[in-house]
C-alpha cells in the first residue's frame, strides 16, 4: 500500500505496486505548473544517511499539457534493500527537469 500523508510521507510494502499524482503549486495563489510536453519529472529514492547511496530511480516524461504526472512503481522496483521485518526509512526526491533546468519539486527529510 501506498500512502503520502501530510507530513509528505510516503509508505510502502516491499515488493507491491504503487501508483501516485505529483503536482506543483506555483505562486502565492496556489496555481498549478502545467507541465508541458517533454517535461521530465525524476522520483529519486535513497539511504537515510547516504544521499549518495540511492536506491531507485523514476523518470517520468510528461506527453501533454497535464497538471499533474503519474508515477508508477512495479513490485519489482520496490523491492529495496535487504528483506527484514520492520520498516526502514529511506529519504526521496522528485525534481523537475533534472537534466536540463533542475528545479526540486519536493525533498524529504524528515
Amino acid at each position: 500500500m501506498f500512502k503520502i500523508n501530510d507530513d509528505k510521507s510516503i509508505f510502502i510494502t516491499r515488493g507491491d505496486a504503487a501508483r501516485f499524482s505529483v503536482g506543483i503549486s506555483v505562486g502565492d495563489g496556489g496555481e498549478s505548473y502545467v507541465f508541458q510536453p517533454g517535461d521530465v519529472v525524476r522520483f529519486k529514492v535513497f539511504e537515510r544517511k547516504g544521499c549518495d547511496s540511492v536506491v531507485l530511480t523514476k523518470y517520468v516524461v510528461a506527453d501533454r499539457e497535464v497538471d499533474f504526472v503519474s508515477i508508477a512503481l512495479t513490485g519489482d522496483d520496490t523491492r529495496i534493500g535487504e528483506i527484514i521485518h520492520k520498516p526502514k526509512e529511506y529519504w526521496y526526491e522528485v525534481e523537475l527537469n533534472p537534466d536540463t533546468n533542475p528545479q526540486t519539486v519536493i525533498g524529504y527529510d524528515e
